[in-house]
């Protein structure tokens, strides 16, 4: 006949309190590593962003081309500059095509006098798309017009590409944008520099950029007045920004602002402090209800 054991009804709650505790230590301990990881992967965008030369570049590239900021629901965007001109509107009704001509008056030094000229700045195609026209192009559509029945539909506003407002061509810009992705790099964050190297590096620059530009300003599409003014504020522009970056690796600035921050992540891993310790349980023993 088997013996019965009396149980003590404090030893089975006190079972119950301590395994209730456990289970809270370990949600705690997965909640702590669950918000640790998810921490550590905020961090790591907060340094990739911080870290990020695209954007910098983005504005400086939309600066030399003479982009213009404009706003609509969604935020700001960037878009060629433009003009409002009057144009007169001829159709091809047989193509389904239609041309907006601008009547410009150009002067004659040799008559000392000023000349009607038309220019085709846009055309319209059958499948209603827009094709703005340069004015290298446009004096071989005007001459193959004259040969086409077209037909007046009047005078209408329309809006252009202004190049006037484009400070550099193509090649302007391409060559200005090799120089400053030499310089604006996250290598260039995370270096070390002292305030006299960062000034010889910037006197440097703004040396070299003077006379590219000096010696290739016709060639980078300075060609009128309105755009070599923009000679200086090209110069001064492009050696502000390259300032700004080399400034966060001042005494290596940048450096000591992540490892601080990569200090402080990996003591908020595990939730700001250590797990409570819990007390050892007393080895069991048949003969004591307290241990079971």
């Amino acid at each position: 006949m088997e013996e019965e054991v009396d149980i003590d009804p404090q030893a089975v709650q006190q079972m119950d309190f301590e395994n209730q505790s456990l289970k809270n230590e370990n949600q705690k301990l997965t909640s702590a590593l669950t918000s640790g990881g998810m921490q550590d992967q905020d961090e790591q965008n907060l340094i990739h962003y911080q870290l990020e030369t695209d954007k910098i570049l983005e504005r400086i590239e939309h600066f030399l081309k003479g982009d213009q900021i404009k706003f609509g629901e969604s935020g700001s965007y960037y878009s060629e500059p433009t003009k409002n001109v009057l144009t007169l509107v001829k159709k091809d009704k047989k193509m389904g095509v239609t041309y907006y001509i601008q009547e410009i008056k150009e002067q004659d030094p040799e008559k000392k006098t000023e000349q009607p000229e038309e220019l085709v700045v846009k055309i319209i195609n059958r499948n209603n798309e827009e094709i703005d026209v340069m004015e290298m192009d446009s004096k071989k559509i005007i001459d193959k017009l004259k040969t086409i029945k077209l037909q007046d539909e009047g005078y209408k506003y329309i809006s252009i590409i202004d190049e006037d407002k484009k400070p550099l061509n193509e090649y302007g810009v391409a060559e200005l944008m090799r120089v400053m992705s030499m310089y604006i790099t996250k290598e260039t964050f995370l270096s070390y520099y002292s305030e006299e190297r960062i000034n010889e590096i910037l006197g440097d620059l703004g040396d070299a950029l003077n006379n590219f530009l000096y010696c290739n300003y016709e060639k980078m599409g300075m060609n009128t007045k309105f755009k070599e003014s923009k000679y200086t504020l090209i110069c001064l522009n492009l050696l502000h920004v390259t300032e700004s970056c080399y400034r966060r690796a001042l005494d290596g600035g940048e450096q000591e602002n992540l490892r601080t921050r990569a200090i402080v992540t990996q003591h908020q891993g595990m939730g700001g402090s250590p797990p409570r310790r819990i007390p050892a349980k007393e080895k069991w023993n048949a003969l004591k209800p307290a241990t079971w």
